[in-house]
């Protein structure tokens, strides 16, 4: 960040007193600028033994499998973002059975929460970032084509879950590779 949204006046890094990283402080109205995880939302849609998966017809990942997911907006709940991001990117309406897990991506500043939920219209299409919807059989899900590991992770969780009749949640929280002190 080179210039502060609030004044306009440029910002420069400063270490702040008990914190850890050094932050954006305006030299105008010292206003300190956090920049904070983005939170993705998003749905993965069941009915009876398939998923419905969407294949991206944008950058990153073209031409690959994805649930229907994407960045929260402001003054959205997480359900509420989940339910946009489906209807956008799949024409898709869902009763969500559960939060079902999250996946953390500290590297590129990420969150990703995912609901498991239940297909409720039958008249899902691909919209403006999806070339193509389908269901698939849980025993043939395209895992060569797979857009994103996080997808591969509540993919492979959910079958291991309905093979076992046992939905639990899911985390990629892995506490030998965190920096908590908690």
């Amino acid at each position: 960040m080179n210039y502060c949204p609030d004044c306009g006046d440029q910002t420069f890094l400063k270490n702040i007193p008990n914190d850890r990283l050094p932050r954006n402080v305006c030299q105008g109205c010292d206003q300190i600028h956090y920049e904070n995880p983005k939170i993705i939302v998003g749905s993965l849609p069941v009915i009876n033994n398939s998923v419905l998966l969407c294949k991206r017809d944008i950058h990153p990942s073209i031409g690959m499998w994805t649930i229907p997911s994407g960045f929260m907006e402001l003054g959205e709940s997480l359900e509420d973002g989940a339910r946009r991001e489906a209807l956008e990117e799949a024409n898709l309406t869902f009763e969500i059975i559960k939060l079902y897990g999250n996946y953390s991506i500290p590297e590129i500043g990420q969150v990703l929460f995912v609901f498991l939920v239940n297909i409720l219209n039958k008249d899902y299409a691909p919209m403006d970032e999806t070339s193509e919807v389908q269901l698939f059989n849980i025993d043939n899900i395209p895992w060569s084509r797979i857009a994103f590991p996080s997808v591969e992770f509540f993919l492979k969780n959910y079958v291991q879950d309905h093979k076992s009749n046992n939905l639990r949640f899911h985390s990629n929280f892995n506490p030998k590779h965190s920096n908590s002190t908690t």
